[in-house]
């Protein structure tokens, strides 16, 4: 993506795009060094590394993470000289932004690691926002502030939906979301501990609820909706193993080889080329 930078003073709103661009700085890029002037202005590390200081802290930065700033911020941030960044980025300005962040766990904060499985969303959203502004510049502005409030507010749901306040999500775990949380992070590093602390319960407690709700431990709860997914890939991709097993949340090929034989009964290549009939006799243990 080549650079860009585009800002618009024209518009108000509750939270409205003033700003967006894309840059891809070189080994010797000079280091950027300002106060922040738009509400809130969101990054994404495209690709290279980087670092950002900000009130005495310094975030080490690389593809795919996002780091955001405030209004009034005092902030620092540089290029690797080694492995320079491109970045891209959206500045917002309205009466609603603070109200949209007291709403999520990104208030205040500087840099989060997104799950592996909205880190596409996020990235494309705010792709077609700068690239868009980019190829429409002479665009009617009635039709531009539709176009870039629509795209807009796809990114912020996206963000409320990931990083909502657990607050403002039922406390109590139930059948429903404890399934719906695993959906969407269990190609992330979880674990039964990991999806208790979201809840803000114990293991124990967990285990409990598992095991009246579902007849099945949280960490078999898991397995099995790795096992399924993972099914469906080697039936209808031409993912290798490897890609498969790190799809479905496991860094170590041999250990998901190992999990996959134990619950269907034939290592992930013997699977493969099992037929029909062979497929259709297959339970899992």
């Amino acid at each position: 993506m080549d650079d860009f930078w585009y800002h618009d003073r024209s518009i108000t709103a509750p939270i409205y795009l003033s700003q967006c661009g894309c840059e891809s700085y070189q080994a010797n890029s000079s280091i950027r060094n300002y106060t922040v002037q738009q509400k809130w202005v969101i990054h994404y590390v495209l690709s290279g590394k980087g670092i950002l200081e900000i009130a005495g802290q310094h975030f080490k930065l690389e593809k795919n993470d996002i780091f955001f700033f405030f209004q009034g911020q005092k902030v620092k941030y540089y290029s690797d000289k080694a492995e320079p960044w491109t970045v891209i980025w959206i500045g917002l300005q309205g009466d609603k932004v603070t109200e949209f962040l007291e709403e999520t766990t990104l208030l205040n904060k500087n840099m989060v690691k997104t799950p592996f499985a909205m880190q596409n969303a996020l990235k494309e959203i705010i792709s077609e926002i700068v690239l868009k502004n980019k190829e429409l510049i002479d665009e009617p502005e009635t039709l531009k502030e539709l176009r870039n409030t629509a795209t807009l507010y796809q990114f912020l749901y996206h963000i409320k939906k990931i990083f909502l306040l657990p607050s403002l999500t039922t406390n109590k775990p139930t059948q429903i979301n404890i399934i719906d949380y695993i959906n969407k992070h269990y190609m992330d590093s979880i674990s039964p501990l990991t999806i208790a602390k979201y809840f803000n319960i114990s293991y124990s407690q967990l285990y409990k609820l598992c095991i009246s709700t579902f007849n099945s431990s949280p960490k078999k709860i898991i397995t099995d909706h790795r096992i399924r997914v993972a099914v469906d890939l080697l039936l209808n991709s031409d993912n290798t193993i490897k890609e498969i097993a790190q799809k479905v949340g496991y860094k170590d090929e041999f250990l998901f080889s190992k999990t996959f034989s134990k619950n269907m009964g034939h290592c992930p290549s013997k699977f493969r080329k099992l037929n029909n009939t062979q497929l259709k006799n297959l339970r899992f243990k």
